[in-house]
């Protein structure tokens, strides 16, 4: 497809990058939908197949199946979709499309590289030919490297769980797959990883696959051409990487205190998660969606901590979604100088005004979706919803919807009770939340005119 025509009929490849995420979640939810792809006996509704093409191919991990099972509804064939749209997701479909494009010609033109420029929400076309195969080469080590991990771990240790070599391996390189992708699903049932809460091991390997995958191919790339010296990294790895320390710890810790808290101070009281489960919660929380704790316990404190660290999310350039950890950084920086009287800046570097008011922009524009979307869900409920003698209430509703727009996949069990409208509603937000709010706007609203006058000045009363 020839990308010049394209620009003269208006599709920017912002555009061009919604609508192939578009194209690749509607033909995922017909080969989904297809009788081929399930288990003997089993059937699903074209809104549920469809949920589960866009879950998987933004990242997220949220189902919305009866049975709220991968594995019970979708046979090999399916799961193996459901992996490759995983994977789709994670690259993008604008960095598979250029792979083709690199395979047939060994070349890219200026408006294929301006494509992948904007996938990967960067700058410069300062060497994107070689960021682009250390791409599919950083996926391939750690995708590898991670199932072999996981395979030993099933298949020695939890034999009452893996039968046989087949299914270990089965397991570890779909897990593998969905855990740097940040995708948060599996396929040992509705119960996300709660049987491995106390497996040390594979709470390390997978919260180490869902890091780096949501730091980054530009900042693994950084760190190793640097000789990991942090020093010498550019602002962007020095801020991805210090924002993701400081939110692992602070969420474990408040995590640790919001569930242990009642029982500190009162020892008859139920403690909660122990420190390895809020660990790999605050890990999981930001970006993949897997849980070794069942959410139906966790404290209303915990539940909302939650939503904060899923609304920051991931790092730009990763996997995972949210308004990113350098959005939250700029913001942050730009309130401290309204204190100390400085421009914004971190590690010797000044953060240009750019950057600030993009950063107002996307928060502004990701709270108004989520708020909206939020109220529509709320009005397609009514009231609670009971299902399997649970009742869920507006709190659950409110995290499902962070859940779906950061492209966590964290649920307390709603997800296959929602109406067909929330349901849709949640598609909506994980779409929005793949793509990014910022280019879906733009994407609708094109800036056709760039002018360079501006009005006068004047000041408005604030506060």
């Amino acid at each position: 497809m020839e990308f010049k025509r394209l620009k003269k009929i208006g599709i920017t490849p912002v555009t061009f990058i919604c609508v192939a995420f578009l194209l690749v979640i509607l033909i995922g939810s017909l080969l989904l939908w297809a009788p081929f792809s399930l288990n003997e006996g089993m059937s699903v509704s074209y809104i549920d197949a469809l949920f589960t093409s866009t879950s998987a191919t933004c990242v997220t991990g949220l189902v919305s199946l009866p049975n709220g099972s991968i594995a019970d509804t979708y046979n090999l064939f399916g799961r193996f979709v459901i992996a490759i749209l995983i994977q789709i997701g994670g690259l993008g479909a604008a960095t598979l499309a250029m792979s083709f494009i690199l395979i047939i010609s060994n070349k890219l033109s200026m408006n294929q590289q301006s494509l992948i420029k904007e996938s990967w929400n960067i700058s410069s076309f300062k060497g994107l030919k070689k960021i682009f195969y250390l791409n599919f080469l950083i996926t391939f080590i750690a995708e590898f490297s991670g199932a072999i991990l996981l395979f030993f771990d099933l298949y020695f240790l939890h034999g009452d769980v893996i039968n046989g070599v087949d299914d270990a391996f089965g397991h570890a390189f779909f897990l593998s797959v969905s855990a740097f992708n940040n995708a948060g699903f599996d396929i040992f049932g509705n119960t996300s990883l709660i049987a491995f809460s106390n497996d040390i091991f594979l709470n390390l390997i997978i919260s180490l696959l869902i890091i780096f995958g949501g730091l980054g191919y530009l900042v693994i790339i950084d760190v190793i051409s640097r000789k990991f010296n942090f020093k010498k990294l550019n602002l962007h790895s020095k801020v991805a990487i210090s924002m993701t320390l400081f939110l692992i710890i602070s969420g474990t810790l408040t995590l640790y205190l919001s569930e242990n808290a009642a029982y500190f101070i009162n020892q008859s009281a139920d403690r909660g998660m122990n420190l390895l489960e809020c660990y790999f919660l605050s890990v999981s929380t930001r970006t993949a969606g897997f849980t070794t704790y069942n959410l139906n316990d966790a404290r209303i404190a915990s539940i909302l901590s939650m939503n904060v660290l899923m609304f920051i999310g991931a790092s730009p350039g990763g996997t995972g979604g949210g308004i990113k950890t350098t959005t939250t950084f700029a913001l942050f920086m730009r309130i401290r100088s309204g204190f100390d009287g400085k421009s914004p800046h971190a590690f010797k570097r000044s953060i240009s005004k750019e950057t600030i008011q993009k950063a107002f922009t996307l928060f502004f524009l990701s709270t108004l979706f989520l708020l909206f979307f939020i109220l529509l869900i709320f009005s397609f409920e009514g009231g609670n919803i009971n299902g399997n003698g649970t009742s869920y209430d507006s709190l659950d509703y409110v995290f499902d919807a962070f859940s779906a727009f950061a492209t966590v996949g964290l649920s307390t069990g709603v997800t296959p009770f929602f109406s067909v409208g929330s349901k849709i509603c949640l598609i909506a937000l994980m779409y929005i939340g793949r793509i990014g709010p910022m280019s879906i706007s733009l994407s609708v609203f094109k800036n056709r005119h760039n002018n360079k006058w501006n009005y006068l000045e004047d000041s408005l009363p604030i506060g």
